[in-house]
């Protein structure tokens, strides 16, 4: 699947573990780089489903549009859906935080 990203920071730290730990912390920074490889490896969205352990769901309210991924506990990878063979990488984030 492609990638795109909504900042350089989020694309750097995908090319890159010890910007990813810069960014977010080192297990979390590891859980992203992981992610992304599944992301990458996926051929179509609706393949992502069938991997139990990205916890994949939709969200709502304002939201709706964007999907979370978990990474660990509290922190998840938002994408959007572009279309079937390409996310957006929008953020991650604590969502006991917000």
């Amino acid at each position: 699947m492609e990638l795109e990203f909504a900042s350089n920071h989020l694309f750097n730290a995908s090319v890159n573990l010890s910007e990813a730990s810069h960014l977010f912390g080192i297990p979390i920074g590891r859980k992203y780089i992981q992610r992304l490889a599944v992301l990458r490896a996926t051929d179509k969205f609706s393949q992502l489903y069938g991997h139990t352990a990205l916890r994949l769901h939709p969200l709502k309210g304002t939201r709706a549009g964007q999907y979370a991924i978990t990474l660990t506990g509290n922190y998840r990878l938002i994408i959007e859906k572009v279309n079937e063979e390409k996310v957006r990488i929008m953020n991650v984030e604590d969502y006991h935080g917000n």
